[in-house]
């Protein structure tokens, strides 16, 4: 392969320096090129998070689509999964999509999301076609009469409208009292709405878009949601639920202020989803708890890489009927191709209203599982190396040891597990374990840190 430009989730880099107008315009322009000669697709719908340099990068591929032929259909500041589910449900027929968004990375950064025309993400075989074409400039640039118009947009109106159908109304007597910590991200408009119009009291937190984040960090991790925890809990507030800056993922607090894992969340969806034999898919480095729920059901758990395109990726071929990454990311493939924030909160809310129980009280009906995640700086060009490293360690002293090296390295140990893995959006190297209590999983993430940290000072 002559050169890398994608990572776990599209193409992520410091705004103005790796992801400068110039690169951003070629990189769009060979996307609309490859969906002109696959598809004959040319009607292009963009839209960026709140960031201060996603206008920037908006207009630069914005040209660069106009450049290849293509006409763009601009939504402006919007969510991630409302561009998804605007391509995948073809309204308007738009042909595919592209998203401007850094998620939760830091602010100076920023990256661009390509979507095809069935909604999903652009990964694998198809990520190293556009890479092949980029760097060869294998493409075409539209004679003058054929370059492409802008046109307005609103996929904002067109998922909420959908939010609204998947939610259940209730009445007053039913309403919940419901936090909403969008985090200055592209969902402080519609989430609030959505959920007060299906009849829940609504208090907002950090719901004005600002690129800066000056409430708290776009990641929805429990040190950034702590305020949420005690707003919830001072207020006697039925729920809270935080968002990203893209608005893909939501994490929740319960009714008594505690912070929910994202596989938490999902093991909840997917026991109220699963019937008999039904399959569901998540990322390698999930919590066991979705084995309990498939075992209920007498289902399968497929684990695949960690990435939104990957899990779609599997659930598609296997008919599977859910997906949810850790993260807060919940797939619905009947709806949506791609990590959903807001329908998760939506079906979250729903849950509670049919089980008529509060979300802590939903919890305590699980085994309890102890995660812990922590992460050590790496550089890129370590990383690979450093997985080498710890996997050959791992066989040579622990060669009895279970290795699963679908993502990275990850150990099965008793009733417990650790996984390392290499992120590829940001300079960090995670370590995740998990065990049935505290102790174990403490013990487990002692040794992994310890075992990273001796491989890297061998390659630094």
């Amino acid at each position: 392969m002559v050169g890398k430009l994608f990572g776990t989730t599209g193409i992520r880099g410091t705004a103005n320096d790796f992801l400068t107008p110039e690169f951003c315009s070629k990189i769009a322009c060979v996307f609309g090129n490859y969906l002109n000669e696959k598809f004959n697709a040319k009607n292009i719908l963009v839209g960026t998070d709140p960031r201060t340099s996603s206008d920037m990068i908006k207009n630069a591929v914005i040209s660069g689509l106009l450049s290849a032929g293509c006409d763009v259909y601009d939504s402006g500041i919007t969510s991630t999964p409302s561009i998804q589910y605007a391509v995948k449900e073809k309204i308007y027929k738009f042909d595919a999509g592209i998203m401007i968004t850094g998620s939760h990375i830091p602010i100076d950064r920023n990256g661009i999301k390509f979507f095809m025309p069935d909604g999903n993400e652009v990964y694998g075989k198809i990520e190293e076609e556009l890479e092949n074409i980029y760097f060869g400039d294998k493409f075409k640039r539209a004679s003058w009469n054929e370059i492409g118009k802008i046109y307005a947009a609103d996929a904002g109106k067109i998922y909420k409208e959908m939010l609204l159908r998947e939610g259940i109304k209730v009445s007053k007597e039913e309403k919940l009292t419901v936090i909403v910590d969008t985090g200055h991200g592209a969902q402080s408009y519609i989430m609030p709405l959505v959920l007060r119009e299906l009849g829940h009291k609504i208090i907002t937190l950090n719901a004005q878009m600002d690129g800066f984040f000056p409430g708290r960090p776009s990641e929805t991790d429990k040190k950034n949601l702590e305020n949420l925890m005690k707003v919830v809990q001072t207020l006697n507030a039925d729920l809270g639920v935080a968002f990203d800056g893209d608005g893909d993922r939501s994490i929740f607090v319960d009714d008594k202020g505690k912070y929910v894992m994202g596989d938490i969340t999902g093991a909840i969806i997917a026991d109220y989803l699963m019937r008999e034999g039904d399959i569901v898919v998540t990322g390698i480095s999930t919590s066991a708890i979705i084995d309990y729920v498939a075992e209920k059901h007498r289902g399968r758990i497929i684990r695949t890489k960690v990435g939104a395109a990957d899990v779609v990726g599997a659930i598609m071929k296997n008919n599977a009927v859910f997906g949810f990454e850790e993260n807060g990311g919940s797939i619905f493939p009947t709806l949506n191709l791609g990590r959903e924030g807001g329908l998760t909160a939506v079906k979250i809310l729903k849950i509670l209203h049919d089980k008529k129980k509060k979300l802590s009280e939903i919890i305590a009906d699980y085994p309890k599982f102890y995660q812990i995640k922590e992460k050590i700086q790496c550089k890129d060009e370590l990383k690979n190396k450093l997985t080498l490293a710890i996997k050959e360690r791992i066989r040579t002293e622990y060669n009895d040891a279970k290795i699963d090296e679908t993502d990275g390295v990850k150990i099965l140990s008793g009733s417990g597990w650790i996984l390392f893995r290499p992120s590829w959006t940001e300079e960090i190297y995670r370590i995740f374990a998990e065990g049935k209590t505290e102790s174990e999983a403490e013990e487990l993430i002692e040794f992994g840190r310890r075992i990273a940290n001796e491989e890297l000072n061998k390659l630094v």
